[in-house]
C-alpha cells in the first residue's frame, strides 16, 4: 500500500480552525467474544483531521440515517418485510450502534450507542487517557510505529502508533498519542482493532445519525451497567422487548464489556 506521501505536508499547512471536513479515511476491523460466546468482526471507519473525528460503521450509520425521518423508515421497513417474506436476510441491517465524535480543542468524547435497546449519549475527556510511551517500534501498513500502553475505564490497553500520520486518534475512544493509532489490543486481545486501510479523503462527516436524534442523555457508567443487566438476564429481556422465548445461557468464561469499571 503506498504511504500518505502528501498527508504529513497537507496536515501542517492547514489551520486547524479551517478544517471542516476529514484528510483522513482510516479502515479498521473490530474483534471481540460476544456474550453468547462468538467471536465478533466488525469494518468501522475513522474519518478524521487535526479538529475532529468520526468513529463508526458505515453499515449502520446508513441504516440509522433512514431511520431518523418517517419517509426511510417506511422505506426500510419495507425492504426488511420484503426480504423476509422471500425467506432472505436483509441487504442492509445495523451492525453497530457506536458512534465516537471527538473534539480535539474541546478534549471531548462524544459517545452515541445502544444498550439492551436503549439509545443513549455522554461526554467525557481525552485527557482520563494517560499514555506511557516506549521506544519499541514495529512496521503496520508500511509505517513504521511506536509502542504504548495506558489503563483506561479498567483494561489495559496496548496501541501502536505511527507519527508519520500526525493525527492525535485511534479507533473508539483511543486517541491523544503524537500519532494515529493503527493497532489496539485490551488484555491479551479480548478486544482489539487494527487498520486495515488508509487514505485521504475529502467526504464530509455524517450529518445525521440515529444517536444525535433519538438518543437520551446517560451516564457513561449506567449504560454499561443496562448492558451488563441485559446480558445476564437476556432471556426475559428478549422476552419482554420483542416476545422472543428463549433459554438463558451462562456467560462464556472470562466475558466482559469492553470498559470494565462499572463494576466499582
Amino acid at each position: 500500500m503506498k504511504k500518505l506521501t502528501t498527508l504529513l505536508v497537507c496536515l501542517m499547512a492547514i489551520t486547524v480552525s479551517a478544517q471542516e471536513n476529514p484528510n483522513i479515511k482510516v479502515e479498521y476491523v473490530e474483534k471481540y467474544k460476544n456474550w453468547t460466546g462468538s467471536n465478533s468482526q466488525n469494518d468501522m471507519l475513522l474519518l478524521a483531521n487535526q479538529n475532529t473525528s468520526h468513529y463508526y460503521n458505515p453499515m449502520t450509520m446508513l441504516v440509522d440515517s433512514m431511520l431518523s425521518t418517517q419517509q426511510g423508515t417506511a422505506q426500510y421497513n419495507d425492504m426488511v418485510e420484503a426480504a423476509n417474506a422471500a425467506g432472505q436476510r436483509p441487504t442492509l441491517l445495523p451492525v453497530s450502534r457506536t458512534y465516537v465524535i471527538k473534539s480535539f480543542p474541546t478534549d471531548e468524547i462524544k459517545y452515541y450507542g445502544e444498550s439492551a435497546g436503549e439509545l443513549g449519549h455522554y461526554t467525557e475527556h481525552m485527557s482520563e487517557q494517560n499514555w506511557n510511551i516506549s521506544d519499541t517500534t514495529t512496521t503496520i501498513l508500511g509505517y513504521e510505529c511506536i509502542l504504548a500502553e495506558t489503563n483506561y475505564h479498567g483494561r489495559k490497553w496496548i496501541v501502536w502508533f505511527t507519527p508519520e500520520i500526525p493525527i492525535q486518534d485511534g479507533p473508539w475512544k483511543l486517541c491523544g498519542l503524537p500519532g494515529l493509532i493503527l493497532k489496539a489490543e485490551a488484555n491479551g486481545g479480548q478486544y482489539s482493532f487494527e487498520a486495515t486501510g488508509i487514505e485521504n479523503t475529502d467526504e464530509p462527516f455524517p450529518q445525521q445519525m440515529f444517536g444525535h436524534a433519538l438518543s437520551e442523555p446517560m451516564k457513561r457508567k449506567e449504560m454499561l451497567q443496562l448492558q451488563w443487566t441485559f446480558y445476564n438476564n437476556s432471556a426475559a429481556q428478549m422476552n419482554a422487548m420483542f416476545g422472543i422465548t428463549m433459554t438463558d445461557n451462562p456467560l462464556p468464561e472470562g466475558f466482559d464489556l469492553i470498559e470494565t469499571d462499572y463494576k466499582k
